[in-house]
């Protein structure tokens, strides 16, 4: 079989609330030890990529939906990294602080909190049924997000700002940041695989974990038909497309797996692991 280059999303395709199963991590390890090249491809920050997800073994880092991209090797290195311009960032801010919206910028080191996101955030984390996939999910929401947040005013002037993640709060829709900000700016549906939160991110014009796809591919020398892509939800579309082979998880949205070349076991059921063995890589 000739080498493949995988890309993974995290949330719902490599783990599961935060914790990735022990057959995903052997799977992983052992298509690297038989050549492959592995990628998280994701739209977490860098910083929440845990280093327990790093240590799981992988040749490379795609954070913030393809706007910042290393590869490991050599000590490791940047291969690409963008941010949306600063008049643009402007607007978006003027525009989320005009209708109380909450949201959350997201540079390479640091997360930063919007003005209204603690309320909103205070709101999710409380009222909600206490059953244990409601306690996973604000565990995963706290110390994945919401801790890592600064809380306090940011100036737009320092620091490259890769992404801009909003939540719906009652005074905007998706629909409506897409038909303001659409046409300069690339959207998706809020990724974080949690009942209940719905919004979008935002990154700059032109760069999605496709685009990612595409450029480390050509970085270590593989055609698009050597390319298997995994993910779940929506901002998994563009790689899904792209990808020589793009495989949905059995837990994805419906409207990922029918554009999808194939799909799998769910994550709680050894869904990446079987995979793995079905096309090829261990």
């Amino acid at each position: 079989m000739n080498r493949k280059i995988v890309f993974l999303d995290i949330d719902g395709t490599l783990s599961n609330e935060n914790r990735v199963p022990e057959s995903a991590k052997r799977a992983c390890r052992a298509a690297r030890k038989n050549g492959h090249i592995l990628y998280i491809c994701t739209g977490r920050a860098r910083l929440q990529i845990s280093a327990a997800i790093v240590r799981v073994g992988f040749d490379g880092l795609v954070s913030s939906g393809g706007a910042y991209v290393e590869t490991m090797e050599n000590g490791g290195k940047v291969l690409f990294e963008a941010s949306i311009e600063r008049e643009k960032l402007r607007a978006l801010t003027s525009y989320f602080n005009g209708r109380r919206a909450a949201y959350m910028l997201e540079l390479t080191d640091r997360l930063v909190a919007g003005p209204y996101l603690r309320a909103h955030a205070a709101k999710y984390l409380t009222w909600r049924p206490f059953t244990l996939s409601h306690l996973r999910e604000r565990q995963f929401l706290r110390r994945a997000v919401f801790t890592k947040c600064k809380w306090n005013n940011y100036s737009l002037d320092r620091g490259a700002v890769r992404k801009v993640t909003f939540w719906d709060s009652g005074s905007l829709t998706f629909e409506d940041v897409a038909r303001e900000f659409g046409d300069g700016l690339d959207l998706t549906r809020l990724s974080i695989p949690v009942a209940g939160m719905i919004g979008g991110e935002i990154g700059p014009y032109g760069v999605h974990k496709g685009s990612a796809l595409e450029r480390v591919s050509a970085y270590h020398g593989f055609e698009r038909a050597d390319t298997i892509a995994f993910g779940d939800s929506d901002n998994d579309r563009a790689m899904i497309q792209r990808a020589g082979l793009g495989v949905a998880m059995g837990n994805a949205d419906p409207s990922l797996k029918a554009i999808a070349g194939d799909v799998a076991d769910s994550v709680e059921n050894d869904g990446l692991a079987k995979a793995f063995k079905k096309y090829g890589l261990v």
